[in-house]
Protein backbone atom coordinates (compact mmCIF):
# COMPACT_ATOMS: atom_id res chain seq x y z
CA UNK A 1 0.00 0.00 0.00
CA UNK A 2 1.30 2.89 -0.93
CA UNK A 3 0.57 5.99 1.66
CA UNK A 4 1.40 9.71 0.50
CA UNK A 5 2.51 12.24 3.37
CA UNK A 6 -0.40 14.45 4.52
CA UNK A 7 1.37 17.14 6.87
CA UNK A 8 9.78 21.71 14.12
CA UNK A 9 10.95 24.33 14.38
CA UNK A 10 10.10 28.04 16.62
CA UNK A 11 10.89 29.99 13.83
CA UNK A 12 9.83 33.31 14.25
CA UNK A 13 6.43 34.65 12.20
CA UNK A 14 8.29 36.91 9.14
CA UNK A 15 6.46 40.13 8.69
CA UNK A 16 8.34 40.51 5.10
CA UNK A 17 6.01 41.35 2.33
CA UNK A 18 5.18 39.02 -0.17
CA UNK A 19 7.28 39.01 -3.12
CA UNK A 20 5.07 38.22 -5.72
CA UNK A 21 4.17 35.42 -7.78
CA UNK A 22 6.31 32.51 -6.90
CA UNK A 23 8.99 31.75 -9.30
CA UNK A 24 8.86 28.15 -9.81
CA UNK A 25 4.73 27.68 -10.78
CA UNK A 26 2.80 31.14 -10.62
CA UNK A 27 -0.17 30.69 -7.99
CA UNK A 28 -2.53 31.28 -11.27
CA UNK A 29 -0.92 28.17 -13.29
CA UNK A 30 -1.41 26.06 -10.35
CA UNK A 31 -2.03 22.23 -11.46
CA UNK A 32 -4.52 19.92 -10.30
CA UNK A 33 -2.49 16.96 -8.93
CA UNK A 34 -0.56 18.60 -5.68
CA UNK A 35 -3.35 16.53 -3.69
CA UNK A 36 -2.41 17.59 -0.14
CA UNK A 37 0.54 20.15 -1.01
CA UNK A 38 -1.80 22.66 -3.23
CA UNK A 39 -0.85 25.76 -1.70
CA UNK A 40 -3.81 27.88 -0.38
CA UNK A 41 -6.16 29.49 -3.51
CA UNK A 42 -6.31 32.55 -4.74
CA UNK A 43 -6.81 35.17 -1.61
CA UNK A 44 -10.56 36.17 -1.26
CA UNK A 45 -12.17 39.00 0.92
CA UNK A 46 -16.43 38.76 -0.26
CA UNK A 47 -18.14 40.86 1.48
CA UNK A 48 -20.58 39.49 4.56
CA UNK A 49 -23.83 40.39 3.68
CA UNK A 50 -26.12 39.10 7.06
CA UNK A 51 -30.12 39.88 7.12
CA UNK A 52 -30.53 43.70 7.98
CA UNK A 53 -30.34 44.15 11.32
CA UNK A 54 -28.15 41.77 12.41
CA UNK A 55 -24.01 42.76 13.47
CA UNK A 56 -21.10 40.34 13.48
CA UNK A 57 -20.48 39.60 17.70
CA UNK A 58 -18.14 36.45 17.62
CA UNK A 59 -15.90 34.50 14.98
CA UNK A 60 -14.27 30.88 15.08
CA UNK A 61 -12.50 29.05 12.59
CA UNK A 62 -10.07 25.98 12.65
CA UNK A 63 -7.45 26.16 9.68
CA UNK A 64 -4.86 23.93 8.30
CA UNK A 65 -1.00 25.24 8.75
CA UNK A 66 0.20 26.84 5.52
CA UNK A 67 2.56 25.28 2.84
CA UNK A 68 5.01 24.04 4.31
CA UNK A 69 8.51 21.87 3.43
CA UNK A 70 8.17 17.60 3.34
CA UNK A 71 7.93 16.71 6.53
CA UNK A 72 11.23 14.28 6.47
CA UNK A 73 14.19 14.81 3.79
CA UNK A 74 14.10 10.73 2.90
CA UNK A 75 12.31 11.35 -0.58
CA UNK A 76 14.40 13.69 -1.52
CA UNK A 77 17.77 12.03 -0.18
CA UNK A 78 16.27 9.05 -1.75
CA UNK A 79 15.73 10.74 -5.10
CA UNK A 80 19.41 12.10 -4.95
CA UNK A 81 21.10 8.63 -4.00
CA UNK A 82 19.01 7.29 -7.53
CA UNK A 83 20.11 9.87 -9.73
CA UNK A 84 23.54 9.52 -8.84
CA UNK A 85 23.44 5.70 -9.31
CA UNK A 86 21.58 6.18 -12.61
CA UNK A 87 24.48 9.12 -13.69
CA UNK A 88 27.24 6.85 -12.69
CA UNK A 89 25.43 4.09 -14.93
CA UNK A 90 25.14 6.63 -17.77
CA UNK A 91 21.09 6.08 -17.58
CA UNK A 92 19.88 9.48 -17.68
CA UNK A 93 17.50 10.45 -20.24
CA UNK A 94 17.28 14.32 -21.44
CA UNK A 95 14.88 15.20 -18.52
CA UNK A 96 16.32 13.19 -16.45
CA UNK A 97 19.76 15.13 -16.50
CA UNK A 98 17.89 18.00 -14.55
CA UNK A 99 16.40 16.40 -12.03
CA UNK A 100 19.35 15.38 -9.86
CA UNK A 101 20.21 19.19 -9.45
CA UNK A 102 16.77 20.27 -9.15
CA UNK A 103 16.08 18.13 -6.28
CA UNK A 104 19.64 18.68 -4.60
CA UNK A 105 18.24 22.69 -4.89
CA UNK A 106 15.05 21.95 -3.21
CA UNK A 107 16.91 19.92 -0.42
CA UNK A 108 18.70 22.59 0.36
CA UNK A 109 16.13 24.97 0.53
CA UNK A 110 14.18 22.72 2.68
CA UNK A 111 16.84 21.68 5.19
CA UNK A 112 17.53 25.93 5.90
CA UNK A 113 13.27 26.22 6.72
CA UNK A 114 13.57 23.38 8.36
CA UNK A 115 11.44 19.77 7.40
CA UNK A 116 7.91 20.00 8.36
CA UNK A 117 8.11 23.57 9.07
CA UNK A 118 6.50 26.85 7.17
CA UNK A 119 8.07 27.61 4.19
CA UNK A 120 7.97 32.05 2.78
CA UNK A 121 4.58 30.81 0.94
CA UNK A 122 3.41 29.37 4.33
CA UNK A 123 4.24 32.65 6.35
CA UNK A 124 2.77 34.74 3.76
CA UNK A 125 -0.44 32.85 3.60
CA UNK A 126 -1.48 32.78 7.38
CA UNK A 127 -0.26 36.42 7.49
CA UNK A 128 -2.65 37.35 4.22
CA UNK A 129 -5.90 35.23 5.89
CA UNK A 130 -5.00 37.12 9.65
CA UNK A 131 -4.93 40.66 7.97
CA UNK A 132 -8.12 40.03 5.32
CA UNK A 133 -9.69 38.70 8.58
CA UNK A 134 -9.08 41.92 10.61
CA UNK A 135 -10.28 43.51 7.45
CA UNK A 136 -13.48 41.73 6.88
CA UNK A 137 -14.81 41.56 10.31
CA UNK A 138 -13.59 45.45 11.04
CA UNK A 139 -16.58 46.10 13.14
CA UNK A 140 -16.75 42.93 15.42
CA UNK A 141 -12.84 43.51 16.51
CA UNK A 142 -13.33 47.16 17.02
CA UNK A 143 -16.40 46.88 19.78
CA UNK A 144 -13.89 43.79 20.93
CA UNK A 145 -11.16 46.44 21.94
CA UNK A 146 -13.95 48.87 23.02
CA UNK A 147 -15.45 46.23 25.22
CA UNK A 148 -11.70 44.40 26.52
CA UNK A 149 -12.69 41.24 24.91
CA UNK A 150 -9.57 39.31 24.38
CA UNK A 151 -8.85 36.72 20.66
CA UNK A 152 -7.93 33.30 21.76
CA UNK A 153 -5.51 30.89 19.59
CA UNK A 154 -5.03 27.39 19.87
CA UNK A 155 -2.47 24.77 17.66
CA UNK A 156 -1.78 21.31 17.66
CA UNK A 157 1.65 21.70 18.95
CA UNK A 158 3.27 20.17 16.20
CA UNK A 159 5.95 23.47 15.02
CA UNK A 160 3.84 24.19 11.57
CA UNK A 161 0.81 24.92 13.56
CA UNK A 162 2.34 26.88 16.25
CA UNK A 163 4.50 28.85 13.22
CA UNK A 164 0.69 29.49 11.58
CA UNK A 165 -0.80 30.91 14.44
CA UNK A 166 1.75 32.98 15.16
CA UNK A 167 1.89 34.49 11.98
CA UNK A 168 -2.02 34.31 11.53
CA UNK A 169 -1.83 36.73 14.86
CA UNK A 170 0.79 38.99 12.97
CA UNK A 171 -1.41 39.30 10.46
CA UNK A 172 -4.38 40.24 12.34
CA UNK A 173 -2.55 42.67 14.17
CA UNK A 174 -1.15 44.49 11.62
CA UNK A 175 -4.54 44.95 10.65
CA UNK A 176 -5.90 45.80 14.11
CA UNK A 177 -3.01 46.25 16.45
CA UNK A 178 -5.01 47.66 19.82
CA UNK A 179 -6.34 44.03 19.58
CA UNK A 180 -5.69 41.90 22.36
CA UNK A 181 -4.30 38.23 20.48
CA UNK A 182 -3.30 35.85 23.41
CA UNK A 183 -0.35 33.92 22.58
CA UNK A 184 -1.15 30.26 20.83
CA UNK A 185 -1.69 27.83 23.56
CA UNK A 186 -1.87 24.25 22.46
CA UNK A 187 -4.86 21.37 22.74
CA UNK A 188 -3.81 18.24 20.57
CA UNK A 189 -6.87 16.35 21.90
CA UNK A 190 -8.79 18.74 19.86
CA UNK A 191 -6.17 19.74 17.63
CA UNK A 192 -4.80 16.78 16.70
CA UNK A 193 -7.43 14.19 17.54
CA UNK A 194 -5.80 11.55 14.87
CA UNK A 195 -3.75 10.55 17.56
CA UNK A 196 -6.41 10.94 20.44
CA UNK A 197 -9.35 8.62 19.54
CA UNK A 198 -8.12 5.41 19.90
CA UNK A 199 -11.51 4.08 18.21
CA UNK A 200 -9.92 5.93 15.08
CA UNK A 201 -6.73 5.38 15.18
CA UNK A 202 -8.07 1.59 15.66
CA UNK A 203 -10.58 2.23 12.10
CA UNK A 204 -7.35 3.93 10.31
CA UNK A 205 -5.05 0.89 10.82
CA UNK A 206 -7.44 -1.86 10.55
CA UNK A 207 -10.54 -0.38 8.93
CA UNK A 208 -12.53 -2.02 6.39
CA UNK A 209 -11.83 0.99 4.07
CA UNK A 210 -8.46 -0.14 3.24
CA UNK A 211 -10.29 -2.82 0.85
CA UNK A 212 -11.88 0.08 -1.47
CA UNK A 213 -8.42 2.08 -1.12
CA UNK A 214 -6.41 -0.98 -2.76
CA UNK A 215 -8.98 -1.02 -5.26
CA UNK A 216 -8.94 2.28 -6.34
CA UNK A 217 -5.34 1.88 -6.16
CA UNK A 218 -5.46 -1.10 -9.06
CA UNK A 219 -8.04 1.16 -10.92
CA UNK A 220 -5.10 3.90 -11.02
CA UNK A 221 -3.07 1.53 -11.65
CA UNK A 222 -0.53 2.71 -9.87
CA UNK A 223 2.31 0.41 -10.68
CA UNK A 224 2.21 0.83 -14.03
CA UNK A 225 1.96 4.48 -13.89
CA UNK A 226 5.33 4.31 -11.55
CA UNK A 227 7.00 2.53 -14.59
CA UNK A 228 6.01 5.32 -16.43
CA UNK A 229 7.57 7.86 -14.19
CA UNK A 230 10.94 6.59 -13.86
CA UNK A 231 11.42 6.26 -17.57
CA UNK A 232 11.12 9.59 -18.02
CA UNK A 233 13.99 10.69 -16.28
CA UNK A 234 16.01 6.91 -16.39
CA UNK A 235 17.14 4.75 -19.41
CA UNK A 236 14.43 1.13 -19.27
CA UNK A 237 17.01 -1.16 -18.71
CA UNK A 238 18.25 1.11 -15.36
CA UNK A 239 14.29 0.89 -14.31
CA UNK A 240 14.23 -2.32 -14.72
CA UNK A 241 16.52 -3.11 -11.91
CA UNK A 242 15.18 -0.96 -9.31
CA UNK A 243 13.71 -3.05 -6.38
CA UNK A 244 11.11 -0.92 -5.59
CA UNK A 245 9.73 1.39 -8.45
CA UNK A 246 6.55 2.32 -6.54
CA UNK A 247 8.37 3.98 -3.57
CA UNK A 248 11.00 5.44 -5.93
CA UNK A 249 8.55 6.74 -8.17
CA UNK A 250 6.33 8.40 -5.04
CA UNK A 251 9.36 10.22 -4.28
CA UNK A 252 9.41 11.83 -7.72
CA UNK A 253 5.41 12.56 -6.80
CA UNK A 254 6.61 14.50 -3.96
CA UNK A 255 9.54 16.43 -5.33
CA UNK A 256 6.90 17.40 -8.46
CA UNK A 257 4.20 18.26 -5.75
CA UNK A 258 6.27 20.15 -3.08
CA UNK A 259 8.13 22.19 -5.07
CA UNK A 260 5.16 24.99 -5.48
CA UNK A 261 5.25 25.53 -1.65
CA UNK A 262 8.25 26.07 -1.73
CA UNK A 263 8.59 28.71 -4.54
CA UNK A 264 8.87 31.83 -2.16
CA UNK A 265 11.84 30.20 -1.32
CA UNK A 266 13.61 28.12 -4.22
CA UNK A 267 13.34 28.47 -8.23
CA UNK A 268 12.48 25.16 -9.11
CA UNK A 269 9.47 24.16 -12.58
CA UNK A 270 9.07 20.58 -11.11
CA UNK A 271 6.32 20.18 -13.84
CA UNK A 272 8.53 19.01 -16.23
CA UNK A 273 9.59 15.90 -14.30
CA UNK A 274 5.76 13.89 -14.19
CA UNK A 275 3.22 13.60 -17.03
CA UNK A 276 0.10 15.14 -16.59
CA UNK A 277 -1.34 11.72 -16.65
CA UNK A 278 1.06 10.31 -14.00
CA UNK A 279 1.14 13.04 -11.51
CA UNK A 280 -3.25 12.45 -11.86
CA UNK A 281 -2.86 9.30 -10.93
CA UNK A 282 -0.76 9.98 -7.72
CA UNK A 283 -2.95 12.25 -6.86
CA UNK A 284 -6.48 10.41 -7.48
CA UNK A 285 -4.67 7.64 -5.04
CA UNK A 286 -4.43 10.48 -2.48
CA UNK A 287 -7.90 11.82 -2.92
CA UNK A 288 -8.73 7.87 -2.42
CA UNK A 289 -7.24 7.25 0.61
CA UNK A 290 -8.40 10.42 2.10
CA UNK A 291 -11.54 9.92 0.96
CA UNK A 292 -11.79 6.11 2.89
CA UNK A 293 -10.12 6.93 5.73
CA UNK A 294 -11.02 10.97 6.79
CA UNK A 295 -13.70 12.02 4.15
CA UNK A 296 -17.23 11.31 3.20
CA UNK A 297 -16.39 7.21 3.11
CA UNK A 298 -19.55 4.95 2.46
CA UNK A 299 -22.86 5.07 3.09
CA UNK A 300 -24.06 3.70 6.03
CA UNK A 301 -20.52 4.43 7.93
CA UNK A 302 -19.18 7.57 9.55
CA UNK A 303 -16.02 5.91 11.04
CA UNK A 304 -14.10 8.18 8.43
CA UNK A 305 -15.22 11.31 10.03
CA UNK A 306 -16.63 10.76 13.55
CA UNK A 307 -13.66 11.74 15.19
CA UNK A 308 -14.19 15.23 14.22
CA UNK A 309 -17.02 14.78 17.32
CA UNK A 310 -14.56 16.64 19.59
CA UNK A 311 -13.96 19.80 16.94
CA UNK A 312 -18.05 20.26 16.42
CA UNK A 313 -18.63 19.80 20.01
CA UNK A 314 -15.82 22.85 21.08
CA UNK A 315 -16.95 25.16 18.09
CA UNK A 316 -20.68 24.98 20.11
CA UNK A 317 -19.21 25.49 23.18
CA UNK A 318 -16.79 28.32 22.18
CA UNK A 319 -19.91 30.21 20.73
CA UNK A 320 -22.00 29.32 24.21
CA UNK A 321 -18.83 30.29 25.91
CA UNK A 322 -19.38 33.87 24.44
CA UNK A 323 -23.11 34.32 24.94
CA UNK A 324 -22.83 32.81 27.90
CA UNK A 325 -19.90 34.77 29.23
CA UNK A 326 -18.20 31.26 30.45
CA UNK A 327 -14.42 31.90 31.40
CA UNK A 328 -12.03 33.78 32.53
CA UNK A 329 -12.26 36.54 30.09
CA UNK A 330 -14.59 37.89 27.34
CA UNK A 331 -13.29 36.46 23.77
CA UNK A 332 -14.28 37.80 20.70
CA UNK A 333 -12.94 35.14 18.66
CA UNK A 334 -11.13 31.66 18.58
CA UNK A 335 -8.72 30.55 15.90
CA UNK A 336 -7.45 27.21 15.93
CA UNK A 337 -4.13 25.64 13.82
CA UNK A 338 -4.15 22.08 12.55
CA UNK A 339 -3.59 19.94 9.82
CA UNK A 340 -5.85 17.91 6.62
CA UNK A 341 -6.64 15.52 9.09
CA UNK A 342 -8.52 17.29 11.20
CA UNK A 343 -9.70 19.72 8.32
CA UNK A 344 -10.59 16.99 6.27
CA UNK A 345 -13.39 14.77 8.24
CA UNK A 346 -14.72 17.95 9.83
CA UNK A 347 -15.45 19.20 6.33
CA UNK A 348 -17.08 15.46 5.74
CA UNK A 349 -18.54 15.79 9.07
CA UNK A 350 -20.43 19.40 8.04
CA UNK A 351 -20.92 18.06 4.78
CA UNK A 352 -19.58 21.02 3.06
CA UNK A 353 -19.91 20.65 -1.00
CA UNK A 354 -17.14 18.84 -2.77
CA UNK A 355 -17.21 16.62 0.85
CA UNK A 356 -20.74 15.83 1.06
CA UNK A 357 -20.97 12.75 -1.15
CA UNK A 358 -20.23 9.20 -0.08
CA UNK A 359 -19.79 5.85 -2.14
CA UNK A 360 -22.05 3.54 -2.18
CA UNK A 361 -21.02 0.14 -0.69
CA UNK A 362 -19.48 -1.83 -3.92
CA UNK A 363 -19.03 1.65 -5.80
CA UNK A 364 -15.21 2.39 -6.19
CA UNK A 365 -14.57 6.13 -5.94
CA UNK A 366 -13.25 7.71 -8.59
CA UNK A 367 -12.50 11.34 -9.84
CA UNK A 368 -15.30 10.73 -12.27
CA UNK A 369 -18.26 9.68 -10.07
CA UNK A 370 -17.22 12.08 -6.99
CA UNK A 371 -16.21 15.95 -6.91
CA UNK A 372 -14.21 15.31 -3.56
CA UNK A 373 -10.60 16.31 -4.11
CA UNK A 374 -7.93 17.43 -1.02
CA UNK A 375 -6.74 20.04 -3.21
CA UNK A 376 -10.00 21.61 -2.80
CA UNK A 377 -11.38 20.37 0.66
CA UNK A 378 -7.91 20.56 2.55
CA UNK A 379 -5.21 22.63 0.39
CA UNK A 380 -2.27 23.84 2.51
CA UNK A 381 -4.20 26.88 4.80
CA UNK A 382 -7.51 25.32 4.43
CA UNK A 383 -10.02 27.20 6.74
CA UNK A 384 -13.22 26.53 8.00
CA UNK A 385 -14.70 29.51 9.62
CA UNK A 386 -18.14 30.21 11.64
CA UNK A 387 -19.10 33.82 12.00
CA UNK A 388 -21.92 34.41 15.21
CA UNK A 389 -24.57 37.13 14.05
CA UNK A 390 -27.04 38.27 16.89
CA UNK A 391 -30.04 40.46 16.48
CA UNK A 392 -31.89 41.18 19.70
CA UNK A 393 -32.14 37.56 20.96
CA UNK A 394 -31.59 35.70 17.88
CA UNK A 395 -28.58 34.69 16.47
CA UNK A 396 -27.27 32.98 13.51
CA UNK A 397 -24.11 31.32 12.68
CA UNK A 398 -22.63 31.88 8.66
CA UNK A 399 -20.23 29.58 7.78
CA UNK A 400 -17.18 30.35 5.37
CA UNK A 401 -14.80 27.86 3.84
CA UNK A 402 -11.28 29.15 2.53
CA UNK A 403 -12.93 32.08 3.26
CA UNK A 404 -15.82 31.69 0.64
CA UNK A 405 -19.12 31.71 2.30
CA UNK A 406 -20.47 28.25 1.97
CA UNK A 407 -23.81 25.23 2.81
CA UNK A 408 -23.35 22.82 5.29
CA UNK A 409 -25.44 19.26 4.91
CA UNK A 410 -27.05 17.20 7.39
CA UNK A 411 -30.59 18.99 5.91
CA UNK A 412 -29.94 21.61 8.13
CA UNK A 413 -32.42 24.44 6.98
CA UNK A 414 -31.49 27.91 6.13
CA UNK A 415 -32.61 31.12 8.44
CA UNK A 416 -35.62 32.54 6.76
CA UNK A 417 -34.62 34.01 2.60
CA UNK A 418 -30.96 33.42 3.05
CA UNK A 419 -28.31 30.42 1.69
CA UNK A 420 -25.81 30.43 3.75
CA UNK A 421 -27.08 31.47 7.39
CA UNK A 422 -28.44 29.09 9.90
CA UNK A 423 -30.06 29.51 13.13
CA UNK A 424 -27.71 28.51 16.21
CA UNK A 425 -30.01 26.25 17.10
CA UNK A 426 -31.38 25.03 14.45
CA UNK A 427 -27.55 23.65 13.19
CA UNK A 428 -27.14 22.54 16.56
CA UNK A 429 -29.96 19.98 16.05
CA UNK A 430 -29.04 19.34 12.48
CA UNK A 431 -25.34 18.30 12.95
CA UNK A 432 -25.77 16.57 16.10
CA UNK A 433 -23.66 18.44 18.70
CA UNK A 434 -23.45 16.61 21.97
CA UNK A 435 -25.98 18.48 24.35
CA UNK A 436 -23.59 19.91 27.73
CA UNK A 437 -24.69 22.82 27.64
CA UNK A 438 -28.56 24.89 27.93
CA UNK A 439 -29.37 25.90 24.28
CA UNK A 440 -29.16 29.52 23.79
CA UNK A 441 -31.53 30.99 20.96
Amino acid sequence: MIILSACQSDAEPSAKKPRGEPTGIALSDLPESLSTLTPYPSSKKPELKAPEGFEPVFAENVARHGARSLTSDDPLEDAIELWDQAKAANALTTVGKKFGPDVRALHNAMTKVGYGDLSTLGQEEMQGIGAREGERLSQLFDTAVADGAKIDVFDSGKGRAEQSAENFSVGLGSVKPDLDIEPPESDEKILKFSNENNKYEDFLDDGPWKDDYNAARRLAKIDAISIEVLERLYKPDFVAGIEDPLEEAAGVYDVYRSAPAMSRDINVDSRQYVTKEAANAFAYVDDARYFYSRGPGIVGDDGSYQAAQILLDDFFSAIDDHLLERGSHPHAAVYRFAHAEEITPFAAMLELPDADEQAEPGDIYTHENNDFRVSTVSPLSANIEWILWSKGDTNIVSIQHNEVPTTVGRDCKPYKDTENFYQLEELRTCLGATPDTPAVP
